[in-house]
């Protein structure tokens, strides 16, 4: 007998799929390093350059889905044994998925207000009686010292949550109301407003209600405040301006805007950390996982 009949299981042996030498080393550490990188990038950009450069932040974020989709790829070619391309892709997706959300939660609820007070202008010394439209690009306002809130005539307007406005008068002025105090879940239906800094006597300043683009159909809290506004308006005799102005009554504006550049930062390290905590565990069991199959298949990684 020729050596035909017996090298037909050498053949088919080595027809089975092999390792990738450099994948089999790193493995394991590959799983837990690259989607945790992906995370980190992805949240940071949001956080730090979605503000002023979104089409790139944008663009690069679906650069991660693409190179997820491509492991993905390479699983259904059969680059190697096991399913560790899979899992890679797997792993990729969700650190875009949830770098993507917390990046965007993290971006609306403190960075877009830093970014959009530091980009805005600062007014001191604005009386009550100034017109609103003037200080259309107001970030930080600073009133003069006959300013107050008239928590008298403040009005609560139901709408699942309280949306509070009080007008914000000085000692000559009576019925023509150009800015208003606003809040939520901080007045009673009428006569009282409780909201940020309205009881301390040295608070003189506001920070202007500005809010992101919503990606939920519905009212904006803007929106709702200035019902609330018309609200008032009628129920006291108001003469308020087309277009007031709505701001947050804070004793340091300042402050309140470093207060948001530490809670975001301060969310990115939390959420950073979290996600290496799971990216650890979760790479560990699927580098594991990958290699029972390979060897079950004949490929040892």
């Amino acid at each position: 007998m020729d050596g035909t009949t017996s090298d037909r299981p050498r053949r088919m042996r080595s027809a089975k799929k092999e390792p990738d030498v450099i994948t089999s080393l790193l493995g394991g550490p590959v799983l837990i390093a690259l989607p945790t990188v992906a995370f980190i990038i992805i949240v940071s950009l949001f956080s730090f350059a979605f503000h002023h450069y979104s089409v790139l932040v944008v663009c690069i974020v679906a650069g991660w889905y693409v190179l997820a989709a491509f492991f993905a790829w390479l699983h259904s070619r059969g680059r190697m044994g096991g399913r560790w391309y899979l899992y890679l892709a797997t792993l990729c997706f969700c650190a875009c998925f949830w770098g993507t959300v917390a990046g965007i939660h993290n971006y609306r609820k403190y960075m877009f207000q830093y970014w959009s007070y530091e980009e805005r202008r600062v007014y001191t010394n604005v009386l009550p009686t100034e017109m609103a439209a003037a200080l259309a690009d107001a970030g930080k306002i600073v009133f003069s010292n006959s300013a107050r809130i008239d928590t008298t005539r403040a009005v609560g307007f139901k709408s699942g949550s309280t949306y509070c406005v009080a007008p914000i008068l000085d000692d000559a002025q009576f019925d023509g109301v150009e800015f208003w105090a606003a809040g939520i879940d901080c007045c009673p239906m009428r006569g009282d407003f409780g909201c940020d800094d309205a009881w301390n006597p040295a608070a003189k300043g506001g920070l202007a209600v500005i809010e992101p683009n919503s990606f939920l159909p519905g009212p904006t809290n803007h929106e709702m405040y200035l019902k609330a506004v018309k609200l008032a308006s009628g129920a006291f005799g108001l003469k308020t301006a087309a277009e007031p102005l709505l701001v947050r009554w804070i004793a340091d504006p300042q402050a309140a805007q470093d207060d948001a550049w530490r809670s975001g930062i301060g969310f990115i390290i939390a959420a950073v950390f979290i996600y290496m905590f799971l990216s650890l565990v979760v790479g560990v069991v699927t580098h594991m996982m990958s290699r029972r199959a390979a060897m079950a298949e004949g490929a040892h990684i």
